[in-house]
């Protein structure tokens, strides 16, 4: 039963060209310092992801980075891309932290002579705050455990 002094639904509807596009691409901007800014949109707390993207460099064919640089971001493959102007990145992004996070690694040559720093830029949902629709090239690969949680096997004091 519909409330006194309703017409029914009525809904409102705006033109497409109105609307705002949702990106779902990951968006990667070159910085005035030369380094690449990869926005990677929402992402869920205590996630692992692996990200896939394609950047535009002078590295050459083969590349190295420091492990140790971000405890957050791994390199899992940089392949050359098709034509030979820059490589298919592959990492693993950690989520950790909750709200913004920022993280970077320096991509160089097997010479050290030449490099690149990626600077990955997330916005990170709390518990309880959604499920994110994520970018395209990007994957969920795994929940880290919560030592906070309720499902902890500590039995208090006796």
């Amino acid at each position: 039963m519909e409330p006194p002094g309703s017409q029914g639904v009525s809904r409102v509807h705006f033109p497409d060209d109105q609307l705002p596009k949702h990106d779902s691409t990951i968006v990667i901007q070159s910085d005035v310092d030369g380094q690449l800014d990869v926005h990677l949109g929402f992402l869920q707390i205590l996630h692992r992801y692996q990200i896939q993207f394609s950047i535009k460099d002078n590295l050459g064919e083969d590349i190295t980075f420091d492990p140790l640089e971000s405890l957050h971001v791994s390199l899992l493959e940089a392949v050359p891309t098709d034509d030979g102007e820059g490589h298919n990145i592959l990492i693993e992004f950690r989520a950790l932290k909750d709200k913004l996070m920022k993280e970077k690694i320096t991509l160089s040559d097997m010479k050290k002579t030449k490099s690149i720093a990626l600077v990955f830029h997330a916005r990170v949902l709390g518990k309880g705050k959604g499920t994110p629709a994520l970018r395209d090239g990007i994957h969920c690969v795994g929940i880290e455990v919560d030592e906070d949680s309720e499902g902890s096997d500590w039995q208090g004091f006796n």
